[in-house]
Parts: C-alpha cells; structure tokens; sequence
C-alpha cells in the first residue's frame, strides 16, 4: 500500500515553542536569573528547546527517505536534496553572522580567518568559544552535520534495512542501536580528561540520540496503518497527549533540580550529564509525538494548527539566528545591567526585538531564496510539507 503523504501543521507551533525556549534561556542567562532559585534553573532547563529542534529535524528530513523505502519508490537526489539544505539554511546564516561580527564590539578585532570559519559553520570545530552573539549556533552546526550524512542514513535504510520489505522493528533496532551510542559518546567525553573531550562533547554524535527519536517517530507514522505490535503499541501511547505532556513536565521537573547539574557554566559530572542528555530527549520526544501519532482534529490540535502559531514557526529558525545578536546589542543599548536585570522584562523585550527582525529576515531573504530550491513553485504564503520543513530550517 503506497503511503498517503502528509502534513503536519502542529509541528510549525512545535518550532515555535522550541525558539521562543532557545530565547528564554538566553535571556534567563543575561539577567542573571539562573541563580534565583528553582525557577532560575528551570529556565536554564529551557535549553530543552534544542532537543526539540532536533527532534523535529530528524523526524521532517528521514521521513521522505522511509517513505521510499516503505513505497519501494526512488529517493530524489542527493544534489536536489543539498540544493534545498543550502537555500534554506545559509542566507539568513550569513546575514546573521555577518551582523554579529560587525554590530557588536567583542567581534570587531577578528580576523578574515574566523570570518571564514563562522561563515563556513566551522568555527565549532577550531575553537573553544564561538564569537559574542553567535553562540547558539553551536546547534546548528550540529544540524548541519547531521543533514551531510543523512542521504547516507537514508541509502542505508532503503538499500539495506528495508531491502526487501518494510521493517519497522529493524529500523527502530537499528535507531536503538544509535541512541545507545550517543549515550557511550556522551558519557565518555565528560568522563575523559583530555584536550579534545571538550569539542567533542559538542559534535554530532553527542546527539545522535534526538535525532534518532525523531526518525524513530517518522517509522511510526509510516507504519501507523498497519502496525505490528511493537509498533502498535507505541502508537497507541504516542496518541495520548495528556499522557504525554504531563510526563513530559514531570521529567522536566526532575532535570530541573540538581540531578541535572549546575545552571550555571560549570561542566556537568558524567552522571549530570547524562541525565541531562536523556532528560531532555524524553521531554523533546514526548511534547512533540502526540502533534504526529495523534488526531489533527483534537481542540489542542487545532490551537496548534492556528495561523498565527503556525507563522511563528515559520520564522522560527531566523529567532533562532538573530536572537543572541540582539540580546548582545540590545542589553547595552537600552541600558540593563548584565547579569542583574528583571528577566521576564528582558524576556518580552528581546522576543519582541527578534520577532520584528525575523520578520524582516523571513521576507526579505529566507523566502526570496528558499523560492529558487529546486522544484519549489512560487508562491506567496509558506509551504509546510515534511520534506520541506525542518527544526531549525
């Protein structure tokens, strides 16, 4: 049976709720709130919002690739693929980092080399602190990496995994498989004493595992007409918003006191740290598998699915972008005092600031560009198809 193709409109408010925590906990950290107490950390604990984005990433950008390997259908090519990657990510990219390195003063003594390396999303990899304003896209590094071997990922699960025949229980083996050695590498790099565990507690395979629940849950969705049992059965709990949400809160609660760590910027032990990591997973996993598995038609369902919302999520990756530019600009400017100012004042500002600029970054060049990917029509309200859409991009 050929698998119907979908969209997912609840996932766009995901994408904005994952940005607007990204800005939360930035915010929370240039105010100073991170050591008022419980809440403080709990917005540190905001840094969730990346685990969902990856989350959503995996999910968006293996589904087409199982969707083949289900239909025994060809994959579009990889030159198609990078094409659409490319056009979506690096224009307001570039923007972004060009602003940062030249509005803000910490920047402005770089040389052409770390230009370079931050444009070419490279800088993670050379250096031990990204440039003032540009500190987040740590995560999109991740992602970047991430979107390289995911044709790779996707040859393997058409070509080797699913052969023959859909295998939906090989397929989440196999993620199993990789989210057991995301673990390994995270465990290792904050338990080794050397030079390169620092890096590399900040590469891909440190994450390997969200994006694997997000594949794991694009398998489900597949399978969802005619589940085994296996599968079926982790529908079924998938389905259940309240369940889900609430356990999510739950797990967030847990990570929110000193089981997860210090809020402040003092390495994790290697027991933090994966509680941490498998903390975060959990909450991304569970806020964002009933807005899949579950029905469009519920009440939350269709606040999700809002215009408004929707649009949110759809300029969600330039907040991501601007967002830290602006804090490090507007902080200064409007006269607060780093580290001792009223967070939810600095919150509301500084989201408003990079809404209005993500705006501007969203017309006037992510959708310009994101009209010449390759078999995009143009048109003049966003698309939202899976293949199409992603967390970050």
């Amino acid at each position: 049976m050929t698998t119907a193709r979908r969209d997912f409109p609840q996932l766009d408010a995901m994408r904005a709720v994952a940005s607007i925590a990204v800005v939360a906990t930035h915010a929370g950290f240039w105010s100073g709130y991170y050591t008022t107490g419980r809440f403080g950390v709990a917005v540190q604990r905001l840094e969730v919002g990346v685990a969902i984005f990856f989350v959503l990433s995996g999910f968006l950008l293996s589904r087409s690739y199982l969707v083949s390997a289900h239909d025994r259908v060809p994959h579009e090519a990889a030159r198609r693929y990078f094409s659409k990657r490319v056009l979506r990510i690096f224009p307001v990219y570039v923007v972004s980092v060009v602003a940062a390195l030249a509005l803000i003063e910490e920047n402005r003594s770089m040389g052409l080399g770390r230009w370079i390396q931050n444009l070419l999303l490279v800088d993670l990899y050379r250096e031990d602190q990204l440039p003032q304003g540009l500190t987040q896209m740590w995560s999109l590094t991740v992602e970047v990496a991430f979107y390289l071997i995911l044709p790779l990922l996707g040859a393997f699960f058409i070509r080797v995994l699913c052969r023959r025949r859909w295998r939906p229980v090989r397929l989440l083996a196999f993620l199993l498989l990789v989210m057991v050695g995301s673990l390994a590498w995270v465990l290792v790099t904050h338990t080794v004493d050397a030079s390169w565990a620092g890096h590399a507690a900040r590469w891909l395979p440190a994450y390997g595992s969200w994006f694997a629940l997000g594949i794991g849950l694009a398998v489900l969705t597949i399978d969802s007409s005619s589940p085994g049992r296996l599968t079926g059965a982790l529908i079924a709990a998938g389905r259940d918003r309240t369940s889900c949400w609430v356990a999510a809160a739950a797990i967030f609660a847990i990570v929110s006191t000193p089981l997860g760590g210090s809020p402040l910027l003092i390495a994790p032990t290697p027991t933090q740290a994966v509680m941490r990591h498998v903390c975060y997973a959990l909450v991304a996993v569970l806020a964002v598998a009933p807005c899949v598995l579950g029905s469009d038609d519920s009440p939350v369902a269709r606040v999700l699915a809002l215009p408004p919302l929707r649009h949110l999520g759809h300029i969600s990756y330039a907040i991501f972008c601007c967002h830290v530019t602006v804090l490090a600009v507007g902080v200064p400017a409007m006269g607060f005092t780093v580290f001792d100012t009223s967070f939810p004042l600095l919150f509301v500002i500084i989201l408003a600031i990079s809404i209005v600029v993500a705006e501007a970054l969203y017309r006037v060049v992510e959708r310009p560009f994101m009209s010449l990917a390759p078999g995009r029509r143009r048109q003049t309200t966003p698309t939202t198809t899976p293949s199409e859409s992603a967390a970050h991009s």
